[in-house]
């Protein structure tokens, strides 16, 4: 029964496919052959895009746009429904003006313009701008993408350069990356800079950044706020605006006044030996109140004036008469080239050390120390232990290294400067010393720092000294211009601000003073917050940073310095917190974050108390030494490797 019912079904099923037998019983042949199919072909996918202008124009209120986009395969995008469109005019008085923001976007309400595809990934847009005409120049930029058909959005491509492009700045691209960093990879969460990721990108696909920058911020400050209200050379000298017709000091304005960027170095960031037009636009970015009838201390009354009155007094040598470009600064910085022979305990008393230097001046001559360290120009020598890869202090008193009390002219053309409150001998120690001053200039109304050291011989550092250089083109001109200078640059800072330096902060706050620690609160930690400085341009603690910008190479967490690193408001509260984690916490600054460092042997309280032995100080006064313990109790480097470093902050 069960063999009939499965006949029945075998049969059920043949004649519902419409088979049948037949009938010379031959039907395990094959049949003749059928048509061939259509191929199949696997859809396209579009993870990127590259889109490249290949010709615009401004017409009668429009701006014509030809351009072709093609997939990461180099495969053409031929469903493109999406495109923004950014163009700035100029106006009447020659500068980028009127801005228009409008995108196509196929079926959508608030599209603007037509797009018409002519095949092969290449496209024509009109979009509209009411003030142009067929005699406009502008410039701008366009950004396909981000429609229904899925396609990533590609990066802003600036119009190619035609007798129509608007070519305005006169900024240096490659200056703006020496401080900010790459903008290649910046997203919306970068930190050098409140949104670098809308740099632009040309045809060769090199980045483009101030004329993308200017396309927005152009050189007409709008009175309605937004972007438009903050003109690129408001963002450039660091002024902008309040919303309330004021201007508020930011950015590099705050280089100018606390940390040695000369707003008068044009090629900081300039191009070389540019020449420049004075402007009302332009010169009033700085002199907010230029045409203020009543403005204090007025020679002119520019009130009235217009942009083509600027030029008529204000010309090449008048302009520069103000804006030197540091000429004068230049010449005081380089002034002195200092060689450090040696950095030696004296042979008859071991409780000096002397540092011996060479120096000469700009054309090569030999100088004699001995008359500088006595004129308008002092240089005076300095020196210190090292211990455990920092230079240990106290020396003269709770935070300085020991300076010297005079110098006499040795043999070969050499300088000895003795250091006679120095620490006391100890075994293998190692010797860290050089000579630090100012060198005046304009009548001896200004002063520039000059510093030498042989650090380079006994300290580790990941950081390099003359990248501070980039943003403190004043050669990190600090503590009253005796720290710092071009041959060092932050590297002359470590002498004093090491692990050993328990002073206070100059608001007698409590943070290290170490130089890892101090820098890192500085430029992204609670430093400026604390202080409602405002941020740096370097500063957001909740962003990735580019390290490198300031360090050289590999950073690896099994090089730190051991030493316990000193805070302190005086000798009776002086406390340590161990290296790593002491670095870590200037920005990685909350309670999970300490508690995760904790968990790896890090300590934010180390107990610390003086050595048994005072310290006699230049003044006479005698003060406690701290040499606390090694540190070596942090295993971070265990998970925080070289290479998870460099991920997680973007070098």
């Amino acid at each position: 029964m069960k063999n009939i019912n499965k006949c029945r079904v075998a049969f059920a099923v043949i004649a519902a496919m419409g088979l049948s037998a037949c009938s010379d019983g031959d039907d395990g042949k094959d049949g003749l052959p059928g048509d061939p199919g259509i191929p199949w072909e696997p859809p396209v996918i579009t993870t990127s895009a590259v889109a490249k202008v290949l010709s615009w124009e401004y017409g009668s209120g429009v701006v014509n746009v030809e351009f072709s986009v093609i997939n990461q395969d180099g495969i053409a995008v031929e469903d493109l429904d999406r495109v923004q469109l950014f163009s700035t005019i100029k106006n009447d008085a020659g500068l980028l003006a009127d801005t228009v923001d409008v995108t196509y976007f196929e079926g959508e309400d608030s599209s603007a313009g037509t797009l018409s595809h002519n095949g092969e990934g290449i496209y024509s847009l009109v979009m509209p701008q009411d003030s142009a005409t067929e005699s406009s120049i502008g410039t701008g930029y366009i950004r396909p993408g981000n429609g229904n058909n899925g396609m990533p959005r590609t990066k802003r491509v600036m119009f190619t350069k035609t007798d129509q492009y608007a070519q305005v700045t006169t900024t240096d691209d490659a200056k703006c990356v020496s401080c900010h960093g790459a903008f290649e990879e910046a997203t919306g969460n970068s930190v050098w800079g409140w949104h670098q990721h809308h740099h632009a990108l040309d045809n060769e696909q090199e980045i483009v950044i101030v004329e993308a920058c200017i396309v927005c911020h152009t050189q007409t400050e709008q009175k309605d706020g937004g972007w438009a209200e903050n003109t690129m050379a408001m963002f450039g000298h660091g002024k902008l605006a309040d919303g309330e017709g004021g201007k508020n000091y930011s950015g590099h304005s705050a280089l100018w006044s606390n940390y040695s960027m000369d707003m008068k170095r044009c090629s900081t960031c300039h191009m070389d030996d540019v020449e420049f037009t004075a402007s009302i636009n332009g010169c009033a970015s700085c002199h907010t109140n230029l045409q203020d009838p009543d403005r204090e201390g007025a020679k002119v009354d520019h009130s009235t004036f217009t942009e083509g009155s600027c030029i008529s007094c204000h010309n090449i040598d008048g302009f520069y008469y103000e804006h030197e470009n540091a000429t004068d600064r230049d010449e005081a910085l380089s002034r002195y080239t200092v060689e450090i022979v040696s950095v030696l305990r004296n042979a008859d008393d071991d409780t000096k050390i002397e540092v011996t230097v060479k120096a000469t001046d700009i054309d090569g001559k030999y100088v004699d120390l001995t008359v500088v360290a006595d004129s308008e120009d002092t240089l005076n020598g300095w020196a210190t232990v090292m211990k455990n890869g920092e230079a240990m202090l106290p020396g003269r008193d709770e935070g300085h290294v020991a300076r010297a009390t005079g110098v006499v002219a040795g043999d070969n053309d050499e300088y000895i400067y003795t250091i006679e409150h120095a620490l006391p001998y100890v075994e293998g120690e190692v010797l860290f010393g050089g000579i630090d001053g100012r060198a005046y200039y304009d009548d001896g109304a200004k002063r520039a720092p000059v510093t030498a050291s042989n650090i380079n011989d006994v300290r580790r550092s990941s950081s390099d000294g003359l990248k501070c250089l980039t943003c403190h083109t004043e050669g990190l001109d600090g503590h009253g211009s005796a720290r710092g200078g071009l041959d060092l640059g932050g590297d002359a800072c470590v002498q004093c601000h090491s692990a050993y330096n328990w002073a206070p902060g100059k608001g007698s706050e409590d943070y290290a003073m170490a130089w890892g620690p101090l820098i890192h609160n500085m430029h992204f930690g609670v430093y400026n917050e604390e202080r409602e400085l405002g941020n740096m341009p370097t500063t957001d603690r909740n962003k990735p940073v580019d390290c490198t910008s300031c360090h050289t190479g590999e950073i690896n967490l099994d090089n730190v310095a051991p030493a316990t690193v000193l805070n302190g408001l005086d000798e009776a509260s002086v406390y340590g917190i161990t290296p790593i984690s002491a670095n870590c916490a200037s920005c990685h600054s909350g309670d999970s974050a300490k508690n995760h460092m904790s968990q790896q042997g890090g300590d934010f309280n180390v107990a610390i108390t003086p050595d048994s032995m005072m310290h006699a100080g230049e003044d006479g006064a005698g003060y406690a030494v701290f040499d606390p313990a090694v540190t070596n109790s942090e295993s971070c480097s265990v998970c925080h490797t070289p290479a998870r470093l460099a991920e997680a902050h973007q070098f």
